[in-house]
């Protein structure tokens, strides 16, 4: 017993022997063993673990007992994150022996996946998480050479009084929700089976029902999350939904349907009147990418992110018709990677330009690039290069040079010169897809058309066409392709615009037309009714597809006569036209509708017509041009030269900071850092 006379030696009066008994070593903590009884500390140097991975401690036999596993405690905890706020859990590590017994090791190295669900401490082993974003995160400790995980499952609440609403509002809606259809609220707005990227802008909930008094309790629930909020009645009968609420629910489960109700407090009768149900869903996607679109108020392109985070009105002062100053801008096409406009300016018939849409058009006259003096056209597409346009002018196409507007010969079958319309080039560059055999006097006004695609053999050359959907009586306007040159969405109606321009002296003036939207295989063999997307309704008009395929959907943007929302919030009995964006399935099958119901697109004008929704990827800045990062630049360079940073050409910087253009490593400023996606960045 000379290991236990050596501890025990060891002891004074001012430091007396432990007296904690024992009869194995797993009685005592792990910084301790077992000796005649009694837990003492261990000797300086024994750590408890044997090179074996078993604990240096001695059993009653005089074995030796051997760490078998380990494990995370509590094992598969859950938390709940309320009203923004975060929560913690503190893990443990419990070692298990071969003989049966456990104990917990103090220390161990903890690592998590980065996430915004939230974050586990490497040394604590204390689990936050951030309190924004529901989900489960799989967290991970090493100790004495061994592995364990769990999983943390996080939730999220949240409470919310909105401004007017009494803090005894929760007690209200205490009692049993009575059923009754006569007075329950009307939910307008999100429509049922909305189909939401992951980014888009908060919807601004709608509904119908109440009176003065009356009190509203609003829920929107996931598995994981679940938002609720009180509100006064205000005599709109809508609810913007905080940011931080939406984001919890667009990035918590995408592909998960959200239960959204509003119960009805009525103030008459001190009665709660339960609401009907709707459902809507994020995809797992990010629009990127900004819209231009037609404000037909102002005769102005408005510019919007297609999240629909921002407005902008980027050509406030179009150049001006030099007979009246009129300053209109109409019929307009973008390149698809931003970087061009045509347009047709003033009246409809007269002359168009193109302008960069890289540099500042905010200025008076807005600068173009082909002027409005050199070429008169309607509709326009480019080629996917951008170097030409298929236009259109009275019932012809012809070829036009995107650089300065001239007309090109056009070699093979060439380009109809009668009878066609709206043409549309195919993102791969092959076809050209259009409105044939229309019977109206020029490109705008027809009644009767069917689509065709004419094949593009060659440079400047093209091949004869072939219809691959009949019009059957009705007009086919507006072709746009899908991004996979697969599929072509159209819209299929009673005339080519929403409403029929009668001439002078008719009355009324313009009558309303029948219009619903459809999608075509490229080949003309299969066609889709997108049935969703219309909602049983004749008021859609002007597809254009985004040129990105995010989350396994198309996105679909049109616009639409319908009703977006309510009277007071919204715009029902206005006939407004009014944007909207649908997802379409990018895998279709054959005899079922790929397509979702739309979404009203957040932060256009709701007081204005607005049509015409060209999608393309975000525009670049062209030299001279404010800039935030180098990601902005045309150039790839955004540098600080006195007065703000700018957009900079590549020749005015003799290497590139991180962040910056670069063909090769040895192109970047820091030694240490690697030229990756052509950007300069720091491996590691």
């Amino acid at each position: 017993m000379v290991f236990a006379a050596l501890l025990l030696g060891a002891c004074s009066a001012s430091n007396p022997a432990p007296t904690r008994p024992c009869s194995i070593p797993s009685d005592c903590a792990l910084s301790e063993t077992c000796v005649d009884g009694a837990c003492v500390a261990r000797p300086p140097g024994d750590s408890g673990v044997d090179s074996g991975g078993g604990f240096d401690a001695t059993l009653p036999d005089g074995g030796r007992r051997t760490l078998v596993s380990i494990a995370i405690t509590p094992d598969a905890p859950s938390l709940v994150a309320r009203d923004g706020a975060s929560a913690s859990v503190d893990l443990d590590i419990e070692a298990s022996f071969d003989d049966g017994s456990t104990e917990n090791i103090p220390t161990g190295f903890w690592s998590a996946p980065a996430s915004v669900v939230g974050d586990v401490d490497s040394t604590s082993g204390v689990f936050t998480a951030a309190g924004s974003v529901a989900g489960d995160v799989e967290v991970t400790v090493e100790a004495l050479g061994m592995t364990a995980t769990t999983t943390v499952h996080v939730e999220i609440e949240a409470v919310i009084l909105a401004p007017g609403a009494p803090a005894d509002a929760a007690d209200r809606f205490s009692p049993a929700p009575v059923i009754d259809a006569s007075r329950r609220v009307d939910l307008l707005y999100p429509l049922e089976g909305t189909v939401f990227p992951g980014n888009v802008a908060a919807a601004d909930i709608q509904w119908d029902g109440g009176a003065s008094g009356d009190l509203y309790r609003l829920r929107m629930v996931l598995p994981a999350v679940r938002i609720t909020a009180y509100l006064a009645w205000d005599g709109d009968d809508h609810y913007a939904v905080p940011a931080s609420a939406w984001r919890a629910l667009a990035e918590s489960a995408p592909e998960t349907s959200i239960t959204l109700t509003v119960d009805r407090f009525e103030a008459s009768s001190g009665e709660v009147i339960a609401g009907s149900p709707r459902s809507f869903r994020f995809a797992d996607a990010t629009i990127r990418g900004a819209i231009y679109y037609w404000d037909l108020s102002e005769g102005r392109i408005q510019r919007i992110r297609g999240d629909g985070t921002g407005r902008e009105d980027f050509m406030p002062t179009p150049p001006a018709r030099p007979s009246d100053g009129r300053r209109c801008v109409a019929c307009h096409t973008i390149s698809r990677d931003g970087r061009k406009m045509a347009a047709e300016l003033w009246d409809g018939g007269d002359y168009g330009a193109i302008f960069d849409l890289t540099a500042d058009l905010s200025v008076d006259p807005a600068p173009t690039l082909v002027p409005p003096s050199v070429q008169k056209f309607l509709g326009a597409t480019f080629s996917p290069d951008t170097t030409r346009l298929v236009a259109s002018y009275g019932n012809e196409l012809f070829l036009m040079d995107g650089d300065t507007g001239a007309r090109m010969s056009a070699g093979g079958a060439g380009l109809p010169t009668a009878g066609a319309a709206h043409p549309t080039w195919s993102p791969d560059g092959s076809s050209v897809a259009y409105a044939s055999g229309t019977n109206g006097s020029w490109a705008v006004d027809f009644t009767r058309a069917d689509l065709s695609l004419i094949p593009v053999s060659g440079p400047d050359a093209f091949g004869p066409s072939s219809m691959i959907f009949p019009g059957a009586g009705l007009a086919v306007a507006h072709p746009s392709w899908s991004p996979d040159s697969a599929f072509l969405a159209f819209q299929h109606g009673e005339h080519s615009r929403a409403r029929e321009d009668r001439g002078p002296g008719a009355t009324p003036r313009t009558i309303a037309r029948d219009a619903t939207l459809k999608m075509v295989s490229r080949d003309g063999s299969t066609t889709y009714l997108l049935e969703r997307l219309n909602a049983g309704a004749t008021q859609s008009y002007y597809p254009t597809f985004s040129p990105f395929d995010e989350g396994g959907y198309f996105w679909l943007a049109f616009f639409s006569t319908r009703d977006y929302g309510n009277s007071r919030a919204g715009t029902a009995g206005s006939g407004r036209r009014q944007l909207w964006v649908a997802a379409v399935s990018d895998s279709p099958t054959a005899g079922s509708d790929p397509s979702f119901a739309p979404y009203w697109l957040p932060q256009q004008d709701r007081t204005t017509d607005n049509m015409a929704a060209q999608w393309t990827e975000a525009p670049c800045r062209a030299d001279a041009r404010g800039c935030a990062t180098s990601g902005e630049c045309c150039s790839g360079f955004c540098r600080d030269e006195g007065a703000g940073p700018v957009c900079v050409p590549p020749d005015r910087v003799s290497c590139s900071e991180e962040g910056e253009a670069c063909r090769a490593d040895s192109d970047c400023c820091d030694a240490a850092a690697a030229c990756v996606s052509n950007r300069c960045g720091t491996l590691g």
